[in-house]
């Protein structure tokens, strides 16, 4: 008889004796016998000894070691690895659940798909009563290494092959990135269980099976516990992690909530990272780039552009990027005048850019939201190149599963009725496979994993919903040389915009004569590889992710004009450093809109003495709108001229922040060629995002005073 797979079950106790014996319990109840369970007692100040050593007695595949002091779930683990025999590990915690028949699932998949070294799912997390929580069934993503380099989406409890294990461990010590009897390492305070994957999948080259479904539960992280350290030291045990791996701490995050399978593409691309919700913990993004504005749940939406989990946390300082992709526009339509006056208001306010794909989609955006949206086509994954058409004409038509009616089955199957002499494949709904039992010439393909090969048995695709955007399986066909009938205006595709029966059908007898004439539609294929290159793409985005000083404030000068107003600013905290200079001359660096000159007027300044200079061309025509008879002019730190007189005083409120690092040497030279003094009120001690800048003003001036305020500091400065 071939011998059965061993599991070894190897749980870290530490005081958990009010849960463990729940946590055995579910794994004898197990319908399979070939495991062992090994508990390490950490060093527990409980009843968890005692507990423990009675569960060992129930059965002699439980094994208990108890160690003399608490050393911690890493060493609690290798320990009990040292101690296995099994062919696999799991992890599994103290007060965790193993579903009924979960071993023998784990074992056979394992058994059955040698070329995986771990297997993973999800899981369920209950409160301390064991009772669900609403949105806690965790299911997580397919298996992707580069997304495992965001965040990770892998318990630690699920089990990996013990042969895997060692060699890991060995790779990691030989590499000197830890130093530990096993793979897990003491030395990550927390994100233990993100720090163990890393090391299998990116330096082991391990690959995980993921199975979807929901294998164990366990209560809520605990008070005191590692999830309550990586709470509070976020970035820090993050950043550790990345660097022991050697992941770059990417600035850029792709974002979505409801087109996530084009995010993570999108993410690929970039070099970014993808995140469902960016906000959920603290990061070091200078850009955000959201694909998808779903109406349906437009509150979550901008919760992607929060600061942190709540609100009152505000918004994100990275910037904010919007892309349309199609049945968001749709869903904008059915909204009401007052929700849409609400989107109106937000994206104009709310977001730094709005993009859309087309100049169809950027037309409907604009009659909708009044809004000019720049256009970027998303690429697909890969760029196909031409392929042979088949020997048969043969019309693909995506119908998926979720939202079936959008796509208009019924006229889809009727225009196969009547072309009994072409062939239809229906794809994109993984659980119709197979002939139509009616329609003869219409199959069913499912769920297209291998999208190169489907193509190449195509000669064409027909394309027919409500509404559209610009799909990528259309442009995916054109630029494999095939052809496509759509009912938007794409370029080189069959336009049939009233989606009626008669004008598809001879749009496809017009393709049928198409290709006996002229063989792949070559031309679809040259545009579209050009306009969709990634180099094309990652250029825009690097620019539209950026920070252009000019076309920022000046995009920004009208919102931030009827903002600015009701901006709260320390006045007097401001009026006491002023008075100790009571200058005659002022230089207004970054002046905006103009919103310190009255009061400059009121602290004692003749105006013929003041200045005003701003990189915004449009924040300085608002200004001369405003004080005709004063002097401003449009300017930036980085290439101000300096002046033959120098003035009293350079205010700067929140300007130089905004100074890159690499720069602010130079502009620090032009002021002190520039002003006398200077009056520095400015964010400190934060860390740099996007056209954020924290620099140490102690360090490159000569600070006469200073007084902290809430989230500011006010600084008074002699000029060289």
């Amino acid at each position: 008889m071939q011998k059965k797979s061993k599991m070894s079950f190897i749980t870290p106790c530490y005081n958990d004796g009010d849960e463990i014996e729940r946590y055995v319990n579910s794994i004898l109840d197990q319908d399979y016998e070939n495991f062992e369970l090994i508990i390490v007692n950490d060093g527990s100040t409980d009843d968890s000894k005692e507990v423990t050593d009675r569960l060992a007695l129930l059965d002699k595949r439980i094994k208990v070691i108890h160690l003399k002091k608490n050393m911690g779930a890493c060493y609690a683990r290798n320990k009990g690895a040292k101690e296995a025999d099994g062919d696999y590990y799991s992890f599994l915690p103290a007060d965790s659940f193993l579903y009924p028949g979960v071993l023998r699932t784990w074992i056979e998949q394992l058994d059955e798909y040698k070329d995986y070294d771990f297997l993973y799912g999800g899981y369920r997390i209950t409160d301390a009563d064991h009772q669900r929580l609403p949105g806690m069934d965790l299911l997580f993503n397919e298996f992707d290494p580069y997304l495992l380099e965001t965040t990770n989406y892998i318990d630690g409890s699920f089990p990996i092959r013990a042969k895997r294990f060692w060699e890991i461990a060995e790779i990691m010590n030989k590499k000197g990135k830890q130093k530990s009897d096993g793979l897990w390492d003491p030395a990550v305070k927390s994100l233990n269980d993100w720090d163990f994957w890393l090391s299998v999948v990116i330096e082991g080259k391990g690959k995980g099976l993921y199975v979807q479904d929901i294998f164990f539960e366990t209560t809520q992280p605990h008070a005191g516990g590692l999830s309550a350290d990586s709470s509070a030291h976020w970035i820090e045990r993050m950043d550790q992690i990345k660097k022991k791996h050697d992941i770059a701490i990417r600035r850029k995050c792709v974002a979505s909530l409801g087109a996530s399978f084009h995010a993570k593409r999108l993410s690929y691309i970039l070099d970014a990272d993808f995140q469902q919700m960016p906000s959920r913990k603290p990061n070091h993004y200078d850009a955000i780039y959201c694909i998808g504005f779903y109406p349906e749940f437009a509150q979550a939406q901008d919760q992607i552009f929060w600061n942190g989990a709540v609100i009152e946390s505000g918004k994100t300082s990275a910037k904010k990027i919007v892309h349309f992709v199609g049945t968001d526009i749709w869903q904008l339509r059915s909204i009401s005048l007052n929700g849409l006056q609400i989107w109106k208001d937000y994206m104009r306010n709310g977001v730094d850019e709005v993009l859309v794909e087309a100049d169809f989609t950027q037309a409907e955006i604009k009659e909708i939201l009044g809004i000019d949206a720049k256009i970027v086509p998303i690429p697909p994954a890969k760029l196909y190149d031409i392929m042979e058409l088949p020997k048969d004409f043969i019309v693909a038509v995506y119908m998926p599963a979720v939202n079936t009616a959008f796509y208009r089955p019924e006229l889809m199957e009727q225009l196969a009725k009547e072309m009994p002499d072409v062939s239809f494949k229906f794809f994109g709904n993984p659980v119709q496979l197979g002939k139509h039992k009616d329609i003869k010439n219409i199959e069913y393909m499912g769920y297209i994993t291998d999208m190169e090969g489907f193509i190449k048995s195509c000669s064409a695709i027909a394309r027919f919903p409500i509404h559209d955007g610009l799909p990528i399986s259309v442009l995916e066909f054109m630029l494999a040389g095939r052809y496509a009938t759509v009912n938007i205006p794409v370029l080189h595709t069959y336009n049939c915009p009233k989606s009626d029966l008669v004008s598809i059908k001879d749009s496809l007898v017009k393709i049928q004569k198409h290709i006996k004439k002229d063989g792949v539609n070559k031309t679809a294929s040259d545009y579209w590889r050009k306009e969709l290159s990634h180099d094309k793409y990652r250029k825009t985005m690097k620019k539209i992710m950026g920070y252009e000083p000019k076309e920022y404030w000046d995009s920004r000068a009208e919102s931030w004009n009827a903002q600015a107003d009701n901006m709260v600013i320390e006045i007097q905290d401001v009026k006491e450093f002023y008075n100790k200079v009571k200058p005659k001359t002022v230089l207004d660096i970054g002046c905006g809109n103009g919103r310190w000159i009255e009061l400059m007027k009121g602290w004692g300044l003749d105006l013929k003495g003041y200045t005003g200079m701003d990189v915004s061309k449009r924040l300085i025509e608002i200004c001369k709108e405003k004080w005709s008879d004063l002097n401003f002019f449009v300017g930036s730190l980085e290439k101000m001229k300096t002046v033959k007189k120098k003035y009293d005083l350079i205010f700067s409120y929140t300007t130089l922040e905004h100074v890159k690092p690499e720069d602010i040497k130079g502009v620090i030279k032009t002021l002190n060629k520039t002003g006398k003094q200077l009056l520095l009120i400015e964010p400190t001690d934060f860390e740099s995002k996007y056209y954020c800048h924290s620099h140490n003003y102690e360090e490159l001036f000569d600070v006469v005073e200073k007084k902290k305020l809430v989230d500011k500091t006010i600084y008074l400065i002699n000029l060289k």
